[in-house]
Parts: structure tokens; C-alpha cells; sequence
């Protein structure tokens, strides 16, 4: 009979259904348990303050890194490895406790495949600020202190939300210049192999076009370019029917020991070498 996965109850020493935690804290009290498949029947927020080992959820594998955060719903299957060194911030809370369908669905159920987010610097500040006030909130006296911990709670998820709308934007913005560029490139690789070219077209600086096309393809607008044109050459050289020197002019080369040099940089080989080695018996003119 095959064992079942675990499936944790919420267990607070703070007698609310919120807990605030740290990851010490919770590898000193539960080593055993975090290293195997299991599920919740609460809410995780799990923030990284240091990058040290993984974290797998619903069977894939994420590297741990400072500034990360991921949300854990009720359901999931996750567990760690390599995590006693592993720093950082936990809030865990039911339900019952939040009550808001609209940020547990924005923050928890449309995020199942993607639970994570990289907090930039001013989120960083913002996150470390609200826990603070959190802790604070706890060990006091105050009457409301589970209302106040709500609201808390609630500021936390809202500004994740609005953080993942505004990568979204990001990403878009980055898919649509990624995509102008080649365009731009298609037309113009003849005349124009500079980047900055291809950034005045669109209006943008260098830099930022180098962002876009490093978020969507994890390239530089130069190294893209160069193989761009070392793919139009290698299509070419296969078919013998064009020579070198047409290679060379129809890619936009001042002569052919340009060419052959700057293919030869990209490839470690010359032209010719590459010629021999792939032409296709289809394409030899007899």
C-alpha cells in the first residue's frame, strides 16, 4: 500500500490563525518533516533574505534566492533541500483568517505554476518594513492586534499583486520590442549591424533595448545580431550555387576577408571549411 503525502494542520504558538516565522526557525523545529513531499491545510509566504538551497513545489525545482518570495496555497506539494543555512521570513495564516477571495485568488490560485516573484529594491524595503510592524504588532498588548494583523497581511498581498501586474506590463513591453527588432533587423541587416541602429528605430536607448531582448531571449541586441547573420551565411554556404564572394556582399560585407573573418571568429572555422563539411549533394549543380 502506497503512503500517503502528509498533510499538515495550522499549529501556531500565538493563538491566532497568523503566524509570523523564520526559516531557522522552522528547520529547528520541523528538519525532519521539511525535507519530504508535503501539504498544508494554510497559507505560506516564504521570503528569502540570503541564497542558499531549494525549494521544490508541485514537482518543480527552484533555486533559493535573496529577494525571493514564493506563495504556497493550501494544496500544494512542496518541500526543501539543503536549507540549514537558509535565512529568511515565513507568514503562514488559514483562511478563516483572511477572508478576502480576491487576494488569495490573485496571489495564491492564479500563481500555481509560477508561485514565485523577485522583489526589487523597493518592494525589498517595503516587505522588510510591513514585518517589522508585523512583529511588533504581535508581542503587544493591543485589543485589535488580529485586525491589525489583517490589514497587514493584506498590504503584503496587494503589493505583490501589483508587483506581478507590473512585470506582466514589463514582460509585454519587452516581448514587443524583441519583436520589432528582429523585424527591423530582417529588413536591415545589410546596411546596419550596430545596435544602436536598431534602438533609434524604435526610439529607445541601447541599454534598453538590450534589457528587452535579454528578458525575452537572455542575449544581447549584438550577440543576436551576429547570429543572425552567421545563420543567413550558413544557409548560403550549403547551397553551392553561391560563392563567397556573393555570400559576402549580399550579407553587407566590404569584401570577403571581412566576412571570412568574422565567421570564422563565431565559428572557429572558415567558410570554406564549413562548406565542405555541410553542403548538401541536393543543392551541387552538376
Amino acid at each position: 500500500m502506497s503512503k500517503k503525502t502528509p498533510k499538515y494542520k495550522f499549529n501556531s504558538s500565538q493563538n491566532l490563525d497568523f503566524e509570523l516565522t523564520s526559516m531557522p526557525a522552522i528547520y529547528k523545529k520541523s528538519k525532519s518533516k521539511l525535507s519530504l513531499p508535503h501539504r498544508q491545510e494554510f497559507y505560506g509566504i516564504f521570503y528569502f533574505t540570503n541564497s542558499y538551497g531549494k525549494y521544490f513545489i508541485d514537482f518543480k525545482e527552484y533555486d533559493i534566492k535573496k529577494g525571493s518570495i514564493f506563495f504556497i496555497s493550501n494544496e500544494q506539494i512542496h518541500y526543501f533541500k539543503n536549507i540549514e543555512k537558509t535565512e529568511g521570513n515565513v507568514i503562514l495564516f488559514t483562511n478563516s483568517f483572511l477572508e478576502n477571495d480576491f487576494l488569495i485568488e490573485q496571489v495564491f490560485e492564479q500563481n500555481i505554476g509560477n508561485p514565485t516573484l523577485s522583489l526589487n529594491a523597493e518592494l525589498l524595503n517595503e516587505i522588510d518594513l510591513l514585518i517589522s510592524q508585523i512583529k511588533s504588532t504581535i508581542i503587544s498588548t493591543k485589543k485589535m492586534k488580529s485586525d491589525i494583523l489583517k490589514k497587514y497581511l493584506e498590504i503584503i498581498l496587494l503589493e505583490i499583486v501589483q508587483s506581478k501586474q507590473e512585470n506582466l506590463l514589463l514582460q509585454n513591453i519587452y516581448y514587443q520590442r524583441f519583436i520589432q527588432f528582429k523585424k527591423d533587423l530582417k529588413e536591415h541587416y545589410r546596411e546596419q549591424k550596430s545596435v544602436k541602429f536598431y534602438a533609434d528605430k524604435q526610439s529607445i536607448s541601447p541599454k534598453t533595448l538590450n534589457l528587452a531582448i535579454r528578458k525575452i531571449i537572455d542575449k544581447s541586441a549584438k550577440q543576436f545580431i551576429s547570429e543572425y547573420i552567421i545563420l543567413l551565411a550558413k544557409r548560403m554556404l550549403i547551397n553551392s550555387k553561391y560563392s563567397i564572394s556573393e555570400i559576402t556582399y549580399d550579407l553587407g560585407f566590404d569584401e570577403p576577408t571581412n566576412f571570412i573573418k568574422f565567421f570564422k571568429n563565431k565559428e572557429k572555422i572558415t567558410p570554406s571549411v564549413f562548406q565542405k563539411k555541410h553542403k548538401h549533394p541536393l543543392f551541387t549543380l552538376h
